[in-house]
């Protein structure tokens, strides 16, 4: 743990401002989670964001745009939110989305523009994976001591799980996966900043959460990439034994799901009823209920969504409905359509993609898509940073059944992930920016 506060013998490599940056990062993840922090966050945001500004030159900042192209690109999204956001006839509605978007502006044209060295990435990473294992951990306790208190183990699943920090469990069950994946990354570069011990009982209380967060799509990205590395590392260390223990082990896995987890395999079994008719006036499901062809449920309800969110399209393909108009456009279709389900808790697009459709078009969706995710997954590959291949994986299909821009905390670490990937590819040349 000495490492974490710069106690240790490896904090000499880093200067007196790669300290300050990483200080203030670490209190940025700190004040993330907690519902009640926002406030601090935010400040914690400015002070990052600042700082970075200044971290380096401007001539660098110029250099590092000049090579890092998919800024550019994060900058045009921005500014088509604004564009769009004035041409709304919802005006109001448009700008604060704007507001609640600035992040994908803020973080990239800040930490976007710097160079991170590795050592300091490998102590950014080590912080936010421990400060995600700490909250999750305070979560289980907290989750364990109600179910006990109220004698009620749906306590324990899904947003009660989340009761701590008051935030979506959907959204904490990906930042989890990202704490797995920053982990596992310092394991196999052999990082000196990290204690094994600490890592190995951290995966252990992580698996255990994502199981109790019970989000399909966490769920399955988290041991569809822990099956890819292990197939990977059979491959190419031609050690089939191991890829044999691993096929073990998420088998056993399954078994504790299946055996010990009950609710978290009903949400799941959702996935067998998709049907739907706009009309049906039946009950939402939920994770501690019977599932039935009645209900509507998390697939249903996202595919009778979909279908409305594609009828705009089909209207605007090009520019979209504006982002003002997206929310009212929608409430319209619901309601030709009989929707009442989704036109009384006005349902939002859950996905991601969809949502950029709807309101800037095919011209915002290539933008958005080539600037945030196309590009910097592509730059991954070139300079071999598997970490950020696995980070925005994660993100490509955890945005499929969320919207994750119609949330602050979903704009907030997406943007600062993104750019925090970006920051870590050095210049082309080797001259060592200051």
């Amino acid at each position: 743990m000495r490492s974490l506060f710069l106690l240790d013998d490896q904090a000499g490599l880093l200067t007196i401002k790669d300290k300050i940056l990483y200080v203030l990062v670490a209190i940025f993840f700190i004040t993330f989670f907690p519902d009640h922090m926002e406030v601090t966050n935010n400040v914690a945001v400015v002070l990052v964001s600042l700082y970075s500004l200044f971290y380096n030159s401007f001539s660098e900042k110029y250099d590092l745009l000049r090579r890092r192209k998919e800024i550019v690109a994060m900058v045009l999204f921005y500014l088509l939110h604004i564009i769009s956001a004035f041409l709304s006839k919802n005006q109001a509605e448009g700008f604060s989305w704007v507001v609640v978007r600035m992040p994908l502006l803020v973080f990239p044209v800040t930490i976007g523009l710097i160079y991170i060295k590795q050592a300091l990435k490998e102590r950014i990473l080590y912080a936010y994976a421990v400060t995600a294992t700490i909250t999750l951990l305070l979560c289980i306790c907290v989750a364990i001591f109600r179910s006990i208190s109220y004698n009620d183990t749906s306590l324990l699943y899904n947003d009660n799980f989340t009761y701590l920090i008051e935030k979506q469990s959907v959204y904490v069950a990906l930042f989890g996966n990202l704490a797995v994946f920053s982990f596992g990354y310092l394991l196999s570069i052999k990082s000196t900043v990290i204690s094994k011990g600490i890592v190995y009982a951290s995966f252990f209380i992580l698996l255990v959460a994502n199981f109790l967060l019970a989000s399909r799509i966490a769920i399955t990205i988290l041991y569809s990439s822990i099956i890819c590395v292990a197939i990977w590392q059979a491959i190419q260390k031609k050690k089939l034994m191991q890829l044999g223990f691993v096929v073990v082990g998420i088998a056993a896995v399954g078994f504790i799901l299946i055996n010990f987890f009950p609710k978290t395999v009903n949400r799941f079994r959702e996935l067998g009823y998709t049907s739907y008719e706009f009309s049906n006036k039946g009950a939402e499901s939920h994770f501690n209920m019977e599932v039935t062809d009645d209900q509507w449920n998390g697939a249903n309800i996202r595919l009778a969504v979909w279908n409305c969110g594609w009828d705009l399209v089909k209207q605007h393909p090009v520019l979209g409905v504006h982002l003002g108009d997206k929310v009212d456009r929608m409430m319209e279709i619901y309601a030709v359509k009989h929707f009442d389900f989704a036109y009384d808790s006005r349902r939002n697009l859950h996905n991601n993609y969809l949502d950029v459709l709807v309101a800037f078009g095919v011209v915002g969706l290539l933008i958005f898509l080539w600037g945030f995710l196309f590009e910097p997954l592509r730059q991954c590959f070139r300079t071999k940073d598997m970490f950020g291949v696995f980070v925005i994986a994660a993100f490509v299909l955890s945005f499929i059944p969320e919207t994750y821009f119609d949330r602050s905390m979903g704009n907030m670490m997406f943007a600062f992930f993104i750019a925090l990937i970006v920051s870590f590819r050095p210049p082309i040349n080797k001259k060592s920016l200051s």
